[in-house]
C-alpha cells in the first residue's frame, strides 16, 4: 500500500516526502525525549534523601524540556499537514481536470454526483484518512520501538516481557478486524453516494416530485441511506474502541508479569515502566486507531489512482495552431456508433458552405445530436471524417476549432452569476460594454435595462428568474460575444411557444443578414423551427433540400 501511494505522488511531492518522513522521525525522537526527561524526576522523588529544592528546580528544568519539545512537535506537525493540504489540493484539482477533459462521452456515462463527490470528498479523504494515519503510524511506531529499545538496554526482561504482551494482541487485532474495516468503508462511501443523489435529485425536481406527490419516496430514500451510514459508522466506532482495551490490558499485563518474575528494585522498576506505559498507551492507541482509519479509508486510494491518471494525450494538447473557416465544413463517409457497438448512422456525406444556415431533420433517436457532438469534436466518429477547409477535426485541436463556433443548447446552462458573467461566461472581467451591444442584438435590450441592478443582477441558481425566451436570447447573446463564426443550435427552441419560437425565428434572421458570414447549423423537431435555414438536410435519408420557405 505504502510503494501505491508513494507512485501516486507527483515527483516534486516524493522529493519533499522525504523531508516528511525526516519530520517523523524528529517528532518521535522528541515524544521519547520528553518521556525519557521523567525519568530522572521519578527517580529523585524515588530516591531517599533527596533535597526539596532540588527536585523543584529539577521540575522546572525539565517543565521548561517539555514546553520547548512540544513547540518543537506542534511546528513540525504543521509542516506535515501543509504537505497532506498540498496533495490534496493537487489531487483534487487533477481529478476535476481529468474528469473535464475524458470528454463528453464520459460524463453522460457517469452520475454528476458521483464525479463530483469523488472529486471534493474522496480526495480529501485520501489526505486525511490514508497520509495523514499513515505518518502517524509511522511516528507512533518509531515511539514504540525507541521505548521498547530503551527498556530492553535498561531492564532485559521488562522489554521482553512488554514485547511479548504486545506484539501478539496488535496483530491478533489485526488479522481480525483488517477485511471488516475495508468492507465497512465500502459501504459507507456507496451509501453517502446514494444520499447526495437522493437530496440532489430530490431539490433539482422539486416541482415534478410535489406534484407527483412523491417526495415521500425521497424520504424513505434518504432514510434508508441514513441507515445505511449509522450502521456503518457504529461499526466503525466498536471496533475503534479494542484499541484501547488491548493497550491498557497489554501494559496492565506487562506490569503484572514484571513484578511476578523481576528482578532488583521492584519499586523502581515498576515506576519507569508506568511512565513508558503513560506514554505507550496512547502511542499504541494511536498506531491500532490510525491502522483503522486507513483500512476503512483504503478504497479511497483506487478511487484516486483511475481520476489522477492522464487522460488521453491527444485531449491535452498543449499549444494549437489557430484554426480558420473560410470556406467550408465537409462531412466525408461519416459513422458513428457507441462503445456498446450499437451503430446510429453511417455514411453521411455533407458540406456546409460558410454563410448558410442548414437545418437537420430527423426523428427522435435518429441521431441529430450525436452528429452535432461529432461536429463540435465531442465525440469522435467510429468511421469517415469531418474537414474544416480541408483540416480534418481531431481532439488534439477541438480547442482551436472550438474558439471559432457558439453552442445553444435546448436547456441553456446558466452559472450562478449575474447578466453580465453570463453573457461573458468565462470572460473574466466582462466588457460591460459589448455585453450591452449583443443584448441590443438579441432583443433584450430593454429587458436587461429594465432589471433591478441591470447586468449587475442575479440570474438566480440554473436561471430560476429567466423564461424559456430569454434563456436562449442569452445562450446567442453568448456566441455574439464571442465573436463565433458559425452557431450550432441544438433543438433551442422546441420548449418555446410559437409566439417566442417566431421570435427567436426573426432574432436568427436579423442576426444572419447582419453578419453576411455567419454560418448557422440548426437541429429542431419542429417544420417552422427550420424556415430560417437555406437548406434542409435529412438525416435519415442523407439528403439535403433546398428550403422553399
Amino acid at each position: 500500500m505504502i510503494k501505491e501511494i508513494f507512485g501516486l505522488l507527483p515527483e516534486r511531492e516524493r522529493r519533499r516526502s522525504v523531508w516528511i518522513a525526516l519530520a517523523v522521525l524528529v517528532r518521535a525522537m522528541l515524544d521519547f525525549a520528553g518521556v525519557a526527561a521523567l525519568i530522572p524526576l521519578l527517580l529523585a522523588v524515588l530516591k531517599p534523601g533527596s533535597s526539596r529544592p532540588m527536585m523543584l528546580l529539577l521540575c522546572g528544568g525539565v517543565l521548561l524540556f517539555v514546553v520547548c519539545k512540544n513547540g518543537l512537535v506542534a511546528l513540525l506537525a504543521r509542516v506535515e499537514s501543509r504537505f497532506q493540504m498540498r496533495i490534496y489540493r493537487d489531487f483534487s484539482r487533477r481529478m476535476f481536470i481529468n474528469y473535464y477533459r475524458r470528454g463528453l462521452l464520459f460524463l453522460k456515462s457517469k452520475s454528476s454526483v458521483q464525479l463530483g463527490y469523488e472529486v471534493n470528498y474522496i480526495c480529501y479523504t485520501f489526505c486525511l484518512c490514508v497520509m495523514a494515519p499513515l505518518f502517524r503510524i509511522g511516528g507512533e511506531a518509531i515511539l514504540v520501538l525507541l521505548m521498547i529499545t530503551a527498556l530492553v538496554v535498561w531492564e532485559p526482561l521488562a522489554g521482553l516481557l512488554l514485547c511479548a504482551v504486545l506484539i501478539p494482541l496488535a496483530v491478533v487485532y489485526i488479522l481480525i478486524v483488517r477485511k471488516r474495516l475495508r468492507a465497512f468503508g465500502r459501504e459507507e462511501l456507496e451509501a453517502r453516494r446514494k444520499q447526495s443523489r437522493t437530496v440532489v435529485e430530490a431539490f433539482r425536481g422539486y416541482a415534478e416530485i410535489e406534484i407527483a406527490q412523491s417526495f415521500g419516496s425521497s424520504v424513505q430514500s434518504f432514510d434508508q441511506g441514513m441507515d445505511a451510514i449509522v450502521h456503518s459508522r457504529l461499526r466503525m466506532e466498536r471496533y475503534q474502541l479494542f484499541p484501547q482495551f488491548l493497550s491498557e490490558a497489554a501494559i496492565v499485563a506487562g506490569i503484572a508479569l514484571l513484578v511476578g518474575v523481576g528482578r532488583g528494585d521492584v519499586g523502581i522498576m515498576s515506576g519507569v515502566f508506568a511512565v513508558a506505559a503513560f506514554r505507550l498507551i496512547p502511542a499504541m492507541r494511536g498506531i491500532l486507531n490510525s491502522w483503522a482509519t486507513l483500512q476503512n479509508a483504503s478504497h479511497s486510494i483506487a478511487v484516486v489512482a483511475d481520476g489522477i491518471a492522464d487522460p488521453d494525450k491527444e485531449l491535452v494538447a498543449g499549444a494549437q495552431p489557430a484554426f480558420t473557416f473560410e470556406r467550408s465544413i465537409r462531412l466525408e463517409n461519416l459513422g458513428f456508433a457507441f462503445p456498446d457497438g450499437s451503430l446510429l448512422f453511417s455514411g453521411l456525406n455533407l458540406e456546409i458552405r460558410r454563410g448558410e444556415r442548414i437545418g437537420v431533420r430527423g426523428a427522435s433517436g435518429s441521431g441529430k445530436s450525436t452528429l452535432f457532438n461529432l461536429l463540435l469534436g465531442f465525440f469522435r466518429p467510429t468511421e469517415g471524417r469531418i474537414c474544416i477547409d480541408g483540416r480534418e477535426l481531431t481532439p488534439a485541436n477541438r480547442n482551436a476549432w472550438h474558439r471559432l463556433v457558439g453552442y445553444v443548447p435546448q436547456e441553456i446552462f446558466i452559472i450562478e452569476g449575474s447578466l453580465a458573467d453570463n453573457v461573458a461566461l468565462g470572460h473574466l472581467p466582462p466588457d460591460r460594454d459589448k455585453v450591452a451591444h449583443v443584448l441590443e442584438q438579441v432583443q433584450l435590450k430593454e429587458w436587461a435595462e429594465a432589471l433591478p441592478q441591470g447586468l449587475d443582477t442575479p440570474l438566480g441558481e440554473y436561471g430560476s428568474r429567466l423564461s424559456g425566451g430569454q434563456k436562449q436570447r442569452i445562450g446567442i447573446a453568448r456566441a455574439l460575444y464571442k465573436e463565433a463564426e458559425v452557431l450550432f443550435f441544438d433543438e433551442a427552441t422546441s420548449a418555446l411557444d410559437s409566439r417566442t419560437e417566431q421570435e427567436i425565428n426573426e432574432a436568427l434572421r436579423a442576426l444572419s443578414g447582419r453578419y453576411r458570414e455567419l454560418t448557422m447549423i440548426i437541429i429542431a423537431h419542429r417544420e417552422s423551427s427550420l424556415k430560417v435555414c437555406n437548406r434542409i438536410f435529412d438525416l435519415e435519408t442523407g439528403e439535403t433540400v433546398v428550403n422553399e420557405e
